[in-house]
């Protein structure tokens, strides 16, 4: 019996070290993504991406986060959502902290997530949590993509960086509403074909939509990684309990469109990753 409590209380201290060191050892993911409809302005822009910090911090002041992402002497950052956590006693000053830093640096473009999406709804948050976040990173310079384009521009040549903010319908559980393309471009218009097309977008599972919108390169998020990764099979399951999801992390491709999925840099409710760490997504555009 003795023997048996102890083989269990060493599996809870392993499973306890393992946690802590999957929460907060992060990784930085690499990518490059070629495009004939890239101006020759942006050929070698380099862009971090960060989403799903839910107010997650990396040693003291996020020194830890910050390090890593000017390691990389990006030219612009892109954030997909779920930065802080949503519930109406939200603690979001690590994150203000964070995007104040890199906003004195770099342009941040940003679209929310369901977090965000849960504060900018709740009748109790709208006016106070959300509203003061919202203006505060405002002021810093932060550009808002909810719902919107906003040209990106070098010397005399321009992308396009859109923002797709859904209804919260379209991440429930159950009884989902079904996506479709008039959805897609009753909330963002058509995406024009001339210009290349960045799409922030925090949930994944609409990739296929994005796609036929238009989008030449979708970022995404949300998923979390699959909380736990296995070998060959990868992440186990999503946000909406479905198991093993296809849209787990990574690269993903679709007729002439990219999603960067990133496994995200936070945890909210149950802090659990198995295999899993917070990431860092760096990618660089080249003109072929």
């Amino acid at each position: 019996m003795m023997e048996t409590i102890f083989v269990i209380g060493i599996i809870i201290i392993l499973f306890v070290f393992l946690m802590h060191k999957e929460n907060h050892h992060l990784t930085v993911s690499k990518y490059k993504i070629h495009s004939d409809k890239l101006p020759a302005e942006f050929d070698n822009v380099k862009i971090v991406l960060l989403t799903d910090l839910h107010n997650n911090s990396f040693g003291k002041n996020n020194e830890h986060l910050l390090r890593r992402i000017r390691n990389e002497h990006p030219d612009y950052i892109m954030v997909a959502g779920d930065m802080l956590i949503g519930h109406n006693k939200a603690d979001y000053y690590d994150t203000l902290n964070l995007l104040e830093t890199l906003s004195k640096e770099f342009g941040i473009y940003y679209v929310n997530g369901n977090h965000e999406q849960k504060l900018a709804e709740g009748e109790e948050t709208k006016d106070t949590i959300y509203k003061e976040y919202h203006d505060i990173l405002a002021a810093y310079g932060i550009h808002f993509v909810h719902n919107k384009t906003i040209k990106i521009k070098r010397k005399d040549a321009t992308i396009n960086v859109t923002g797709l903010e859904i209804a919260s319908d379209y991440y429930h559980k159950i009884n989902r509403p079904e996506m479709t393309n008039e959805y897609i471009k009753k909330c963002i218009g058509r995406c024009d074909p001339k210009t290349y097309t960045i799409l922030l977008a925090h949930n994944p599972m609409y990739f296929n939509y994005y796609a036929d919108w238009g989008a030449d390169l979708v970022l995404s998020g949300h998923v979390h990684g699959g909380i736990m990764r296995l070998p060959l099979l990868g992440g186990v399951i999503s946000p909406q309990y479905i198991l093993f999801p296809h849209f787990d992390s990574g690269r993903f491709e679709l007729n002439s469109s990219t999603m960067l999925l990133s496994r995200g840099l936070g945890v909210h409710t149950i802090k659990i990753r198995i295999f899993n760490r917070p990431e860092i997504m760096v990618f660089t555009l080249n003109k072929e």
